[in-house]
C-alpha cells in the first residue's frame, strides 16, 4: 500500500505546473495534492521541512482543496524555476527509498519515520540545487 502511494505521490509532483508567478512568490499547480491521505498530511511540517533546505524559501502554504502550493521566496537568491526543480527533487529521493518502506505496515513506517526523515534530509543536503549567484 504505502509503496503504491509514494510512485503515486512522485508521479503527482512530477507534474508540478507553475500556475501563477510575480518575483518572490508563486503558485504551483500539484494535481493529486487532494488524494492526499489524511495520514501522509500530519507530515506536512517535514515535508515544509525539506522544502526549506532550499536557501531562500520563506514561506509555503498548501491548499489540498484546490490542489495547489503558493512558495513564497527571496528573488534575489532563487526563482520559480528552481523551485519546482528543487521539489522534484525532494520527491525523487522520496520515491527511491521506498525500497526502505516497502514491506512495512503504516505503523511500523510510524515507529521509523524519525529514521526514516534523517536519512532523507540527509540525503537532500548533499543535492540541493545552487540558486542565483
Amino acid at each position: 500500500m504505502l509503496n503504491n502511494l509514494l510512485k503515486k505521490t512522485y508521479l503527482y509532483f512530477n507534474k508540478i505546473k507553475i500556475v501563477h508567478s510575480i518575483p518572490g512568490r508563486v503558485r504551483l499547480s500539484v494535481p493529486g495534492l487532494s488524494l492526499i491521505p489524511k495520514e501522509v498530511k500530519q507530515y506536512e511540517k517535514q515535508v515544509t521541512e525539506l522544502i526549506h533546505l532550499l536557501n531562500g524559501i520563506e514561506s509555503v502554504d498548501y491548499s489540498y482543496l484546490t490542489e495547489k502550493i503558493l512558495i513564497k521566496y527571496n528573488p534575489n537568491i532563487i526563482d520559480d524555476k528552481l523551485i519546482v526543480e528543487w521539489l522534484n527533487i525532494i520527491f525523487k529521493k522520496t520515491v527511491e527509498k521506498e525500497n526502505l518502506v516497502k514491506d512495512m505496515s503504516l505503523k511500523e513506517v510510524e515507529a521509523e519515520f524519525s529514521t526514516l526523515y534523517n536519512k532523507l534530509k540527509s540525503e537532500l543536503k548533499t543535492v540541493i540545487p545552487k540558486g542565483k549567484r
